[in-house]
């Protein structure tokens, strides 16, 4: 009985202890069925014992299905009640752990062997049952645990949500933070594991810019191009699908090619934490393939940053006897100390490549080239966009019938089709032989696929063409070190809006030509009806010969000419502080701000290399926080970072533009706001009117 008890301990049934229940249902443990000569207190004690069994076998079963590289998915279905396990490096290293601590347990089966042969825990001939659970009682505290944490690991692997990767993490720093110390230290052994798994993923994308991640179950993934993405995409980078990071890369990619999987994070890793670790890997991954030539990180400094986070790497250790959650992460992985190394770590790559590379004279050409273009800072240039585009809508929308649709799904342009825009708009000007202009180019954006937040950014693309556009910069190595997808986008954005407050001037300075040539017709009119009496009118000699239609086409010129008086001052006021009181002195600053740190950091070329502290040990992080301050305060002074804000102004600005059309409408036919023509053009002159005053009142109530 006692063998056949020793063997069911290790996990294999026998004639004795069998499955149960019995097929065909599936066993939930290992029990004494059919033995009537037992008490029923020793039938219960054997059964809680068996029950160790029936863990033990389960254990075994999760053990071999984690660790098979042979065995499909579909093979690894057990007999059990469990779900097949899904493959990957977590899950493997959580096997092995388990596989370490069950070490222990095959001890006490050995031990408890040998009492009963050497006569050990004999008590008369016979070896009392109590003495053999006693030297299994801590197993059956935390035999429970860890089957249900198998349970939870294998039913989640055929949901969307499998316990992979961070989320696997977080399981088993939560079944850690127990109050059953022999639980709290099998838990910590098995979270030791995966940490130790995690660490050496970060080390080598930190150390190498390598990912070590077959199974995507790493917080940062590779991103893999949709196909024509580049022809749906206007202002935020490439849309993307995660795909396994052992797919070959073609080409530098920065933003485009790595990302942070937010859902494989784990809840002990600071957000700000992963994103340092993102850029060093990206930093390192670039600037290995950045062509013509290649710009590694030199040999010490990698051995450098090995000896300062090599040490941090879990490995089995002994018992934990702390309940703390805090105190289980702090013994696993120590995230201060972490924290630390990856800064330095990312400081020195930053500050490496930063001077290698010569990013600075780079960035500063590049946000010159920003500053004329997207802030429209050349105003020559922006005069030719402006007339460029309404040429290409009259042109080009306008033949085909689109001219008012509000969504490029609805129009057949192209990218292509937008091509010759840029070029046609410098003609005549500086900008026609600037190299720079070469890497911009306008872009229809998708605004099906976009949330409504984006959406709220980006109200003013539709302001030019009545369909959505985007100006877009081609980003190339090494400026795609320093500036993001994102925050082109944002210069997108700024660049909508001030153009569309500089159509929106053009047009009303335009009005003004509109109501003088009105006024002339006026005029016209009048003197064909006599010179003379014209002559005597406007001298005030004879009033009584102005009939009452003139005087009231007169007072509406009057007063149309005063609401387009009142437009372009609120509109001129706005474009001068914009363009002097915002844009240029937030951009010399930056420009100024780049420019001396670069001087700084020349001047200390090798202190990293040799340990001191330099002057400008800071100057990446600097030098692009200063750039995010200053684009967001450009953004702000736009309004762009106010929803409400930015509707109003859009509705400032398209009521001004929809003020001049029908003024340029009146002005292009050869009647005015002549009355007494007929019922009919009465009416519609009466229609115009009332649609100005209304703009005018819609323009006042919205300031």
């Amino acid at each position: 009985m006692l063998h056949e008890l020793l063997i069911t301990l290790s996990g294999y049934p026998g004639d004795i202890f069998r499955p149960f229940p019995p097929e065909p249902s599936l066993p939930t443990t290992f029990a004494i069925t059919d033995f009537p000569l037992l008490h029923p207190s020793e039938r219960e004690l054997l059964n809680r014992l068996a029950q160790l069994g029936f863990y033990v076998q389960e254990f075994n079963k999760f053990i071999a299905a984690c660790q098979s590289h042979a065995t499909s998915l579909s093979q690894q279905r057990l007999s059990q009640p469990l779900s097949p396990v899904l493959p990957g490096l977590y899950i493997k290293a959580l096997a092995s752990a388990l596989d370490r601590k069950l070490q222990g347990y095959r001890q006490v089966i050995v031990q408890t062997e040998a009492a009963i042969l050497s006569g050990q825990d004999n008590l008369g001939g016979v070896v009392p049952l109590p003495v053999i659970s006693a030297r299994f009682a801590s197993f059956q505290l935390v035999f429970p645990a860890v089957y249900d944490l198998i349970v939870t690991i294998r039913n989640a692997s055929v949901t969307d949500k499998p316990f992979l990767g961070g989320r696997l993490i977080d399981l088993l720093q939560q079944k850690a933070a127990s109050g059953v110390p022999v639980q709290q230290e099998w838990m910590t052994e098995l979270l030791r594991g995966c940490c130790a798994v995690m660490m050496r993923q970060i080390v080598s994308w930190v150390i190498f810019g390598q990912l070590q991640d077959p199974f995507n179950e790493f917080f940062i993934r590779r991103l893999q191009p949709i196909p024509n993405a580049r022809g749906a995409e206007l202002g935020s980078g490439l849309e993307t699908t995660l795909t396994s990071s052992a797919m070959p890369t073609t080409g530098i990619k920065w933003e485009a090619e790595y990302t942070v999987d937010d859902d494989m994070i784990p809840a002990m890793i600071p957000t700000d934490l992963v994103h340092a670790i993102l850029f060093i890997g990206k930093s390192i991954s670039t600037a290995k393939q950045a062509k013509p030539r290649p710009v590694p990180v030199p040999p010490s400094l990698i051995q450098q940053h090995l000896d300062l986070i090599l040490p941090l790497v879990p490995s089995p250790s002994a018992n934990q006897s702390s309940i703390d959650k805090e105190s289980i992460t702090l013994e696993v992985l120590n995230i201060g100390r972490l924290t630390s190394a990856i800064y330095h770590i990312r400081r020195d790559i930053a500050d490496h490549l930063w001077v290698l590379v010569e990013v600075g004279d780079k960035v500063v050409r590049t946000l010159e080239s920003f500053r004329r273009y997207f802030l429209l800072n050349d105003g020559e240039f922006g005069l030719g966009l402006i007339s460029a585009l309404e040429e290409f809508k009259r042109n080009r929308l306008s033949r085909t019938g689109q001219f008012v649709s509000a969504s490029s799904a609805n129009v057949s342009i192209r990218n292509h089709d937008l091509g010759g825009i840029l070029a046609k708009a410098a003609q005549g000007t500086p900008a026609q032989d600037d190299p720079d202009l070469r890497n911009f180019d306008f872009r229809l954006r998708n605004s099906t696929t976009e949330t409504s937040d984006r959406k709220a950014a980006r109200l003013f693309d539709d302001q030019m063409l009545g369909i959505p556009l985007r100006l877009w910069y081609s980003l190339s190595w090494p400026l795609d070190f320093f500036l993001t997808a994102e925050d082109l986008g944002h210069y997108g954005d700024v660049f909508a809006f001030l153009l569309a407050v500089r159509k929106t001037q053009v047009k009303l300075q335009q009005g003004w030509l509109d109501i003088k040539s009105i006024s002339q017709q006026m005029v016209g009119r009048r003197r064909g009806r006599g010179a003379r009496a014209y002559h005597r009118r406007a001298r005030g000699i004879d009033r009584e010969g102005e009939s009452a239609e003139d005087k009231q086409e007169a007072e509406i010129v009057k007063r149309i000419a005063a609401m387009r008086s009142d437009m372009i001052f609120v509109i001129d006021c706005l474009w001068t502080y914009l363009q002097m009181d915002v844009i240029g002195p937030t951009y010399d600053g930056l420009l100024q701000t780049i420019l001396t740190n670069d001087s700084k950091q020349s001047q200390f070329p090798h202190a990293n290399s040799q340990g001191l502290s330099s002057p400008t040990s800071r100057t990446f992080d600097s030098i692009h926080n200063s750039h995010a301050e200053a684009v967001h305060e450009i953004r702000r002074a736009c309004l762009l970072t106010s929803t409400t804000l930015s509707l109003s102004l859009k509705d400032i600005l398209t009521g001004a533009e929809a003020f001049c059309n029908v003024v340029a409408r009146r002005a292009a036919g050869q009647d005015g706001f002549q009355l007494g023509l007929g019922e009919d053009k009465d009416k519609g002159l009466w229609q115009d009117w009332t649609e100005l005053c209304q703009l005018n009142q819609a323009f006042r109530s919205s300031m």
